[in-house]
């Protein structure tokens, strides 16, 4: 598959760092930059030589989440059918379901280097990760109540893990903006650098992690995420019910409406 809207290195240490590269819209994931991660992820897990992924964004943000712009990628139905039909039909969220099932079983370790916002399904990949470096100047939103729609792509089960029920239950249903500083005390990150040093900083780990015994440290993760597996998967069939029954009501469309005319929603409760 040809790459227009990622960026792709691997080093000769191992490490394969994956940019998100659509700076204009904020690294917000649409149709071809859905299958580009799914391509990429699945060549990297292939190959011997990758030990450790880095996922990073272009320009200010890490990524923003679904694409709302009502600007469908124009060779969308042409990607699907090439590259995912079958898989996104069988999946809760179709191709969003097989990018974050594919993470929720990767066996090689994901460092996710958060250099600006991360809302929605962008806060999904960075709680998908194993370890998250961020810069201050990131943010953090489960922006996914501002659309009148429930947390998915495993939100809902990742998010109080790592910082308790109540604090998610706080960013989910309020929908609010966590800066940088809150994230890191929170536990949602585990360690906040400034913005010049987050690539360094999270290389310089990726390549510590890539020199170790990479059997041993798949394992280890395997033992991390082997409790927690079972109830991810089942968390994701549960999220595509309540995401079924959400998008369906008269909220959903005033959210995207209210998003790309830039106000505030009026909700109707129905």
């Amino acid at each position: 598959m040809d790459y227009e809207q990622i960026k792709f290195e691997q080093d000769e240490y191992g490490v394969a760092t994956i940019t998100l590269n659509r700076p204009q819209r904020l690294n917000a994931i649409g149709t071809r930059l859905g299958f580009e991660l799914v391509d990429i992820l699945e060549r990297v897990e292939a190959d011997e030589a990758a030990k450790v992924v880095v996922f990073t964004g272009a320009g200010r943000a890490f990524c923003s989440g679904a694409d709302q712009s009502g600007q469908a990628d124009p060779d969308a139905e042409e990607l699907t059918e090439r590259y995912g039909y079958r898989r996104t039909k069988m999946r809760p969220f179709g191709q969003w379901g097989v990018l974050f099932e594919m993470l929720g079983h990767y066996q090689k370790p994901v460092i996710a280097a958060v250099n600006g916002i991360a809302a929605g399904g962008g806060l999904s990949l960075a709680l998908a990760s194993d370890i998250r470096i961020a810069s201050t100047t990131s943010s953090f939103i489960a922006v996914f109540v501002r659309r009148a729609l429930v947390p998915d792509t495993g939100t809902s089960f990742l998010l109080p893990q790592l910082i308790g029920p109540g604090r998610a239950s706080e960013m989910m249903m309020s929908g609010r903006s966590v800066s940088a500083e809150e994230a890191n005390e929170w536990g949602l990150v585990n360690r906040l650098v400034e913005p010049d040093s987050l690539m360094p900083e999270a290389l310089k780990l990726a390549r510590e992690i890539a020199s170790g015994p990479s059997l041993t440290i798949e394992l280890t993760k395997r033992l991390i995420t082997g409790v927690t597996r079972e109830g991810f998967d089942i968390q994701l069939q549960r999220e595509g019910w309540g995401q079924s029954i959400a998008s369906s009501s008269e909220d959903v469309l005033e959210g995207g409406q209210s998003f790309r005319e830039k106000r505030k929603p009026t909700w109707k409760g129905r």
